[in-house]
């Protein structure tokens, strides 16, 4: 049987994977994983997960991996997450089904520590922390859930971004379609102990923010305009 969702990443901490993958559960919708990056696992993946070795930079990675995706949903993913609560694909899928809008993005909550995280996903008009809680700006998905169809008729993944912010870019322009993101009840967890190794949000932050505000911030028909 064909997925219906398909998770994909980019991914060098193969260490992490099985936990991922344990923490999805039992779910009645069929799903696939397709993890791109240089860290070629040292154990058996299971038959619905596919692991594609490649060198280059993480924004490329997630080009690659949603380009060997086969299911009519997407979700772009983290190595160092994990789901919260039983059945987060089946829950995740019915919602998305309920709106019967292709043109929307079906966003996690997120928790760092135990506690909900979901109010700071913002775009922001600052650069600041702080700045990332204001809610007068479009709300960023996490691990958004979408069609792939449409993934791919807006261009995929913005090559010019090195290894974060990407996402952002995507709903932006979901957003300048008449499009939106909506936030789900299924919760991710991002543990810091997985993270090690990398933290790309410091170490891409500047480029990569600094792109996404040129491309949204000014001359644009983003929605926070």
């Amino acid at each position: 049987m064909n997925p219906k969702i398909s998770i994909f990443a980019p991914a060098h901490r193969p260490q992490n994977w099985m936990d991922l993958y344990k923490s999805i559960g039992e779910n009645d919708v069929e799903f696939e994983l397709v993890f791109v990056g240089p860290n070629q696992p040292d154990y058996r993946l299971p038959n619905n997960f596919r692991f594609i070795r490649s060198l280059v930079k993480p924004a490329q990675c997630v080009e690659i991996a949603l380009r060997n995706t086969t299911a009519d949903l997407v979700m772009n993913f983290a190595d160092d997450c994990m789901f919260k609560g039983s059945r987060p694909l089946d829950r995740l899928y019915e919602t998305y089904k309920n709106y019967n809008n292709d043109k929307i993005i079906l966003s996690c909550k997120y928790m760092l520590d135990g506690e909900d995280q979901s109010g700071c996903a913002y775009f922001s008009k600052s650069d600041s922390i702080e700045g990332a809680y204001d809610k007068s700006t479009p709300l960023m998905p996490l691990c958004g859930l979408m069609s792939r169809n449409l993934l791919m008729s807006i261009g995929g993944i913005d090559k010019n971004f090195i290894a974060i912010m990407y996402d952002a870019d995507i709903a932006m322009r979901v957003y300048a379609l008449g499009g939106d993101v909506i936030l789900s009840d299924v919760f991710l967890e991002e543990d810091k102990d997985k993270s090690a190794g990398s933290e790309l949000c410091n170490e891409f932050w500047e480029h990569d923010k600094g792109l996404l505000n040129s491309l949204w911030r000014k001359n644009r028909k983003g929605k926070n305009q």
